[in-house]
């Protein structure tokens, strides 16, 4: 699935956002490709939740305001 996700930009229906520049990396060859897959499911999830109501503050963990929801 993630192979196809980045050689065509979609997963199933939905398409990729544009946050995710999956067409830099769409000419790569499946083995480059696999070995991205196989080094990201080695990283441990980033624990980056922030109270959105506190919407002028910067985010302590990135520097950058996010919103869309009581927790992000």
């Amino acid at each position: 699935m993630f192979i196809q996700a980045i050689r065509t930009g979609k997963v199933t229906a939905r398409s990729l956002s544009p946050v995710m520049p999956w067409y830099f990396y769409r000419n790569m060859t499946d083995e480059d490709l696999k070995a991205i897959y196989a080094y990201i499911r080695t990283l441990k999830p980033v624990k980056h939740t922030l109270d959105n109501t506190e919407s002028a503050t910067a985010c302590k963990l990135c520097g950058m305001k996010h919103g869309g929801g009581e927790k992000n």
